[in-house]
């Protein structure tokens, strides 16, 4: 028996418990009127097992309820899942959860979360028996892989009000985006066409190609090294004379005369080359430095001394010019008369200069004159010696220059060979990675070998896990499946029943196979025969499910399926009396193949059917475990006071008008 309902609980703020208990491996009815709260259930599941989006209808139920719980019956132990109703938000990932054997509905206080929709989404895929699996899409396909679990199986256990009689969509949540081609990509799956041995192939092939391609790399690297003549040894020994590490010819005519040059050139000393030049260099710049500092300072102590000297010279001459007028005064033997001209002896209305202050000042200027012309030998001789010096600094900084050109020549010929050097050295590695290669050719037969074995590994496993192969197992399912799907709907007396009936996988929908062409869902007409078609399709997939014993929980919802034989009117109650004869009978013939499938293959299935039927044969009434008419609802009318439980503002449903 695989995942199935005991009970679901709502609790209001107050605490307060509303449940309701099924049965395990049968079919459960709650048969109510409109506006009671059944087309809530398959939300409230479906959120208990693990949906973070809050689809309950809005009205009463999101008025009242505080938090959603469910207890469950797996394999080997029993779970208790509680959900909260989201606040402010739509969606929420709280979750109480608590696992054990014997267990019962939680008392309010107890209701506190403890995990989360991912930790349950985990705990229940390994605990329905889900298995690790992988769809790998078709190359040239940008989808990603995708690994089957719990969340995709929920696809396959409702049919919801409006759902079981869609003519163009045949599962749960089919109408979501991408949802579509999760269905196809997890239902083969769960029908067994991968098995579950499937992604252990896919794990072996993985590991086969991922070791092949180690091996073939690996077997390319060697005969990169060695060649797969002698061409390699060849072409080594040309670059060996290229760098200089030969210098004469040698045989290469032959492997042996190659290798053993090569051999030679491993065993001869490698050429060092020193390296001073860097400190020579540095030393000679430095002392360029100073040298330049010290020309410069010279220069400036000439350049100054010249100055001085130009200064000198043209006192000189204008003293000389001074002392050319003075030394007349020198003719005059006696005073002269200062009131009188000493040339023509006319009075003169001033005085001239008297004699004896000339001569004096003549006198004066004579000794400058004699300074001046003491000192301009020393200056001439100072001015000399920084004109040598200067020239000195000139030839050593000639000097010191062609130093410095030297050494950068030097330099670039250390380089070169540095360069030499460094080539010498790659291909020296090159030489001894080949010789030792050299040892690996009893290996390289065995590589071949293994090579050989994984190859042959790769596509006996991609033989396995082929498409053909895939189709061909689903084909087959669907062959099986269809077999019951033809009975079964000439036992409902659909329309095109006469005709082969299966699931089409390609577009998840059913076809009805005749000699003109196939005829689809969409095509075959009437809400009677959608719904058929609707509940056959499921019965069939659960019936496969439970025999091959698949990892999909024991439980399938059924919400409204006699809605196709009522008119819409969701105000009015309606009861199978309402119902002509052809009606009834049809409606007694669904619910019986639905009876008699799901105890076929009791305890496995459980089906919960939530419906306005309520049929008098016994069969029926055994399986009532609710009726909600009279003020019996989901919610107790006691929960709500009397604004919230008018009818305008009470409307629960999904689509049929329900409410609680």
């Amino acid at each position: 028996m695989n995942l199935q309902i005991l009970a679901l609980a709502i609790y209001n703020r107050d605490g307060e418990r509303r449940e309701i208990r099924f049965r395990p491996g049968e079919v459960n009815i709650i048969t109510g009127a409109s506006k009671t709260g059944k087309s809530a259930l398959i939300h409230i599941v479906d959120y208990c097992l693990g949906r973070n989006k809050f689809t309950i209808p809005a009205g009463a139920i999101r008025e009242t309820v505080v938090w959603y719980v469910l207890h469950i019956k797996l394999p080997s132990t029993e779970a208790v899942v509680g959900r909260p109703a989201p606040v402010g938000t739509a969606s929420t990932s709280a979750v109480y959860l608590e696992i054990g054997s014997s267990l019962d509905l939680p008392n309010f206080g107890e209701l506190q979360q403890n995990s989360n929709t991912d930790a349950l989404g985990s705990y229940l895929t390994e605990a329905v028996g889900i298995t690790a699996n992988e769809n790998i899409p078709p190359e040239g396909q940008s989808r990603q892989s995708l690994q089957a679990n719990v969340k995709h199986a929920r696809f396959l256990l409702y049919q919801p009000q409006s759902r079981i009689a869609d003519p163009d969509l045949l599962f749960y949540r089919m109408e979501e985006q991408h949802s579509f081609q999760t269905i196809k990509d997890t239902l083969p799956y769960f029908l067994g066409a991968t098995g579950d041995g499937q992604y252990d192939l896919l794990q072996q092939l993985r590991r086969a190609k991922r070791e092949l391609r180690l091996l073939e790399r690996r077997k390319a690297e060697e005969e990169a090294l060695r060649g797969r003549d002698n061409s390699r040894a060849t072409a080594l020994l040309a670059e060996a004379r290229n760098v200089g590490l030969l210098v004469a010819d040698v045989g290469d005519d032959s492997p042996d005369k190659a290798i053993a040059a090569l051999r030679a050139v491993l065993d001869r000393p490698a050429h060092l080359v020193e390296d001073g030049v860097g400190d020579t260099l540095r030393e000679l710049q430095g002392a360029r430095e100073v040298l330049l500092a010290e020309l410069r300072a010279t220069q400036n102590e000439i350049t100054s001394a010249r100055s001085f000297a130009q200064a000198q010279e043209g006192f000189t001459t204008e003293a000389v010019d001074q002392q050319n007028r003075l030394s007349a005064i020198r003719l005059y033997r006696r005073e002269p008369d200062v009131n009188r001209c000493p040339l023509c002896e006319h009075d003169l209305d001033g005085s001239v200069p008297r004699a004896q202050a000339m001569l004096e000042n003549l006198g004066k200027l004579e000794r400058q004159m004699n300074a001046t012309t003491r000192q301009r030998p020393r200056l001439e001789a100072y001015i000399g010696e920084r004109e040598d010096r200067q020239l000195e600094m000139r030839r050593a900084l000639a000097e010191n220059r062609a130093a410095i050109e030297a050494v950068i020549a030097q330099e670039e010929v250390l380089q070169r060979d540095r360069n030499r050097m460094v080539e010498q050295a790659r291909v020296h590695g090159r030489i001894s990675l080949f010789l030792e290669s050299l040892g690996l050719a009893e290996i390289d037969d065995k590589l071949g070998n293994q090579i050989a074995d994984m190859q042959a590994k790769v596509t006996a496993l991609e033989a396995d896990l082929a498409d053909e192969v895939v189709e061909d197992r689903l084909n087959s399912i669907l062959q099986v499946i269809g077999t019951w799907m033809s009975s079964w709907s000439r036992e409902l007396q659909l329309e095109h029943s006469e005709s082969p009936i299966g699931f089409e996988f390609k577009n998840l929908t059913v076809v009805a196979y005749k000699d003109t062409g196939p005829i689809r869902l969409p095509q075959m007409g009437s809400g009677e025969n959608w719904m058929g078609y609707h509940i056959i399709t499921h019965l069939a997939l659960h019936k496969l499910f439970v025999e091959k014993q698949r990892p999909v929980p024991g439980l399938l919802m059924f919400d409204q399926p006699t809605q196709v034989y009522y008119p819409p009117d969701p105000a009015e109650d309606r009861s199978i009396d309402d119902l002509v004869d052809e009606d009834r009978e049809a409606v007694r013939r669904m619910f019986k193949l639905i009876f008699n499938v799901t105890q076929g293959l009791s305890p496995n299935l459980q089906v919960i059917i939530t419906d306005h039927a309520d049929l008098k044969e016994d069969w029926f009434q055994s399986a009532v475990v609710e009726r909600w008419r009279g003020g019996n609802k989901l919610v107790p009318a006691s929960w709500q006071n009397p604004v919230q439980a008018s009818p305008d503002e009470s409307a629960e449903g999904d689509g049929d008008g329900d409410s609680v």
